[in-house]
């Protein structure tokens, strides 16, 4: 990970990680995960005193891979919120 808060720009941060190729094996699930790596992108900025706007892309390099089997296929996601404090 690497982060960067510039005080006039917001924060910055950057994620990586890497899964090996393993075995899975869950009563009826059965077989093999992996190998995937996951890059996130996330930007925080202060609308306000009491306003946040926050950004996430996760997987946004998109390796469409399977976290567990049975489960859905993950696939790229962006996120966007706003916080507000009071």
């Amino acid at each position: 990970s690497i982060k960067w808060d510039p005080p006039t720009l917001g924060g910055f941060a950057l994620n990586y990680r890497h899964v090996d190729k393993f075995k899975w094996n869950d009563g009826i699930w059965d077989g093999t995960i992996g190998p995937y790596d996951i890059l996130d992108f996330h930007y925080n900025y202060m609308l306000t005193d009491n306003l946040e706007l926050s950004v996430s892309a996760l997987n946004f390099m998109d390796d469409v891979h399977k976290e567990l089997i049975g489960g859905a296929e993950m696939s790229r996601q962006v996120i966007m919120r706003m916080t507000s404090t009071f």
